[in-house]
Formats: structure tokens, sequence, C-alpha cells
């Protein structure tokens, strides 16, 4: 038996009301707790978008052109709202909010599209709701809840019509904007891109890659071809420090497992019902709506495998922001998936079983997700928030306060420290400081730190290390006598094995006489 939604979309029933209203109600109860939410990496768009508002330029330092922020959508919206006076961290956490409800909206749009049973649209809508990661960082003032809503948006245009991919230009001006907003979305819009040329068999589909590349080449094509000319590359250097370091075997295998634990938590019970209903179902899920473009079909299915490997194999460290974009797309597929297996292939759909089927599988979905927001996502939220200020913030505001205008300090945690300090920060990470990334690359960034690489080209009058113990720095570097110890921060929701931060102020007469690298040279004395 095959189901079909051809032509215009049914009109919203009742459940399908109530399913959403319910869905938006939990999902604004659940964020109220993590309403003074604080990340570090929230205050690096903010510095990225006060330069901008201030006229500066998307940099973070002033004068230093580095593409160091991968989403320049985001921070020129909050740079819009504090070019017009209001504060920054402020329309971050409106910006989510709202990106948060839309994405409940647009996720009830896309069962609307693709499932048969108005009931399972509503109790799957409510299940997405209460997702765990979603709410994690729905108020951080980080893109993610707007890359999720771009991404959803997109698959919702991407399944109107009579075939997959009908709606070309809005499809692809869609993900331009997601791919603008995350990298994930970038590699989700070369897909489609390569999906559309495979697809050009005829001259529908000829038709449908000339309009869909329009917006795309339109809207990130251009941004492409401003950041080479502005940065002088098109591609983003936090990309580049995030893999920096080495990746062997070991590593990969435990970013696949953090993966793994990452979308288990959350998503396990999605998970199990795709692949259920994948080996139930058989050709029926398959072929349930009849596409010509089989290339096109495909698209969901290889982006999720895809975009997992790829962090795998380049070593990037993975958080649940990184995967939260593709999680909507593996429940949208789970639950088509499954009610196709559920309704059975009988001449009269068994739709009271699968409804009730469904409604107990939502139910165990928001179960799992409410146990992981309760039990993690609360505590690391407080804990982060307390810790950050507690620590980066407050020495932020001292650094401003108490050191010259022209002072630089070297850090690896550069978010807070350069908004509340506006004192010159060179990245220890590589982020937004590429001299750095070829040392990372040779050695772990603690060794890195403790060598003095970055003397090879900044000689930075403060360094503000992350650590295991107190004033761990002075403790495993030879450059010790030159660091004299302003005072240590203990941040215990930054993490383990490293919860304090050591601030120091460093003599460079000393560190050269004891061989510092050469600043011109980049070489031992």
């Amino acid at each position: 038996m095959t189901f079909t939604l051809h032509g215009p979309l049914r009109p919203m029933t009742r459940v399908e009301r109530v399913g959403l209203a319910v869905a938006l109600l939990l999902a604004t109860a659940l964020m109220w707790p993590l309403r003074q939410y604080l990340t570090d990496d929230t205050f690096i768009h903010l510095q990225y978008a006060r330069n901008l508002a201030t006229g500066h330029g998307l940099v973070f330092n002033p004068g230093e052109r580095v593409y160091g922020c991968t989403s320049p959508l985001w921070a020129a919206l909050i740079a819009d709202g504090m070019a017009l006076g209001f504060d920054g961290l402020r329309v971050a956490r409106l910006l989510g909010f709202f990106a948060t409800l839309w994405s409940v909206g647009l996720f009830l749009q896309l069962m609307r599209r693709n499932l048969k049973t108005p009931a399972l649209c509503a109790v799957a809508t409510v299940a997405w709701a209460g997702h765990a990661w979603m709410l994690r960082w729905s108020l951080s003032g980080i893109e993610t809840p707007l890359a999720v809503a771009l991404v959803l948006a997109g698959f919702v245009a991407f399944t109107e019509g009579q075939q997959w991919g009908a709606r070309p230009v809005r499809t692809g001006a869609l993900w331009a904007l997601a791919a603008l907003t995350r990298p994930e979305a970038a590699l989700l819009l070369g897909l489609w891109g390569v999906f559309l040329l495979v697809d050009t068999d005829s001259r529908p589909g000829l038709r449908r890659l000339v309009f869909g590349s329009l917006p795309p080449l339109a809207i990130y094509g251009a941004w492409l071809l401003f950041a080479r000319f502005y940065f002088g590359s098109a591609m983003p250097q936090t990309l580049l420090a995030k893999a920096a370091g080495p990746a062997g075997l070991d590593v990969q295998l435990e970013n696949l497992w953090r993966q793994v634990q990452i979308v288990g938590a959350t998503d396990g019970l999605m998970a199990a019902l795709l692949i259920l209903s994948l080996l139930a179902g058989g050709a029926r899920v398959w072929t349930r709506r009849p596409i010509t473009q089989r290339a096109q079909r495909m698209l969901p299915w290889v982006w999720l495998a895809l975009a997992p490997a790829l962090y795998v194999v380049r070593g990037v460290p993975v958080q649940s922001r990184d995967l939260l974009p593709l999680l909507p797309v593996l429940s949208w597929l789970a639950w088509r998936a499954g009610e196709c297996w559920m309704l059975g292939a009988s001449a009269t759909p068994r739709t009271r079983r699968a409804v009730l089927l469904g409604a107990a599988l939502a139910a165990l979905v928001l179960v799992q997700n409410v146990v992981v927001f309760r039990g993690v996502v609360l505590p690391q939220v407080r804990a982060l928030s307390a810790g950050l200020r507690g620590s980066l913030v407050p020495w932020g505001r001292w650094l401003r306060e108490n050191t010259p205008g022209r002072s630089m300090v070297a850090t690896s945690e550069i978010g807070a420290l350069g908004y509340f300090s506006q004192r010159r920060v060179v990245d220890l990470a590589g982020l937004v400081t590429p001299q750095m990334a070829p040392y990372l690359e040779r050695e772990l960034p603690a060794d890195a730190i403790a060598n003095f690489r970055f003397a090879a080209f900044a000689r930075p009058e403060y360094i503000v290390d992350h650590g295991p113990r107190p004033d761990d720095l002075r403790q495993r570097s030879r450059y010790a006598p030159a660091l004299a110890l302003l005072g240590v921060a203990s941040a215990p929701g930054a993490g383990r094995p490293a919860p304090f931060y050591s601030f120091y102020r460093v003599d460079w007469a000393v560190a050269d006489s004891l061989g510092a690298p050469n600043r011109s040279t980049g070489r031992i004395h």
C-alpha cells in the first residue's frame, strides 16, 4: 500500500491545533529555568556583533580581519539590535527564544506534509517540543536555534508540491541562510546541489537545477566571495582550529562514541523506531510516496550519515549543538517510516492502532527527554553560568578597569574576556589567531601554552590559563619565573579536568632571558 500527499496541504485539524498549542506552551515552560544561561561562546558572537555595530567590521579584534565567525547571519542580527541601542545578550536570547518556538511550528508543518494521521502529527510535535538538546541551547545566545529553524524550514519547502524538490527557489534560499548560520547546513546545501545536478535527466530536472541554484549563489555564494576578499579566505579559521591536533583512530572512535551518546540520550527511541520500521516495513517505507527524483529522495538520509562521519574523520570534538540541526530530520524520518509500518499494508489501514502506538511512543520520548533535561541540562546550565559569572566575566571587567587600553591578553577562552575587557585577545586555541594553529597541530594545547609558542608572533602582557589546579601554568612551564600570578578563579562548571582559571602578568625581559621563542623568526634563542 502506498500513501501519497499530493496537492495543497490539507487544513489543520483540531487535534493538530491543540497539539501545537500544547507544544508551544511546553517549550516555553521548559525554557523558563534557562533564562539566565551564559556560555563563553555567546560572548564571541557578541564581540563580533559589537564590532560590526560600531563600524569596526565583522572582526573579533578591531583591525584583524580573521574569518573566525562561522555564523555571520547570527552576528549580523545581533548587531542590528545593538545598533538600535538594545543589549546584545538580551537580543541574542530573544532571537533564540523565537527561533525555538518557530522550529516547533515548522516541525508540525513537516509532519503534516509527510504523515497521513493528524493525531500522529500532533503527538510527534509535542514530543519534539520537549527535546532536551534543543532546549539546552534555546536561550544560550548562540546560533543553534536559528540554524535548526532554517534547516527545518528548508525541509518543509523541500517536501512541498507533487514531488520532493518541487520548490527549489524557497528551499535553496532557506538552506543558504542556514549555511550562514551553521557549517553543517553548508554541507546540506552542497549535497542538495549535487542531487539537483544528478536529477537533470529531464527538462523539469534542469529547471529545478537552474532555479534551485540561483538563491544559494546569490546568498551564500556572495558571502563566500565577500569572505575571500575581506578575510583572505573563504574557509572559516574556526573550522581549521577545531580540527587541529592529533586525530588518530582512538580519537576518532572516542568522537564516534560521543556522538552515539549524544543522540542516544534524546533520540535513541526515534533511532530504534526508524531502524525497526525500515526492517519490518520493507519496500513500503521507501516507496510510500512516488518520487521520480531518486537522488533527492536520498538527500536527508545522506546528510544524516555524512555530517557525523565528517566530524569523526576530521577529529572535531562534538557537542550536542553540533548535531542538533540533524536531530529533527532524524525524528521526521522515524515518524514517517513508523507511521507506514504501524498503519500496515491491509486495505483498511489500522489508524486506531497507529495512533495508540504513536501516542505511547511520544510519551516515552518526552519522558526520556525530560529526564535528560532535569538530570543533565539544568545542572550543566546552572554550573556553567555560575562558573562564568564567578571567573571570566569579573576578570574581564578587572582587565578593562586596571590595564592600559593597548594591552593584549592571551587566553583559550576568548569570549567573556574579550567582550568585557575590551582588550586585544591572542587566541591560544587558534580560533581567531590563525598563527597559533600550526603549533596546535604538533602538540597538545597545554604544552603549546607552557612552551610559550605564542611568543613567536605576539607578546601579550597577560595570560589566562585553564588548568586542573590553581597556578598550574607556573608548575608546568619552564618560563615560570616570567609569570606573576594575579589571581585564581574557580569555575566548577568549566568541566574536568580543568576547573581553574589562573591569571598572570608576563615579564618579557625574563622570558627572553629564558629562551622564549623569537618574535621575528619563531625560533628559540
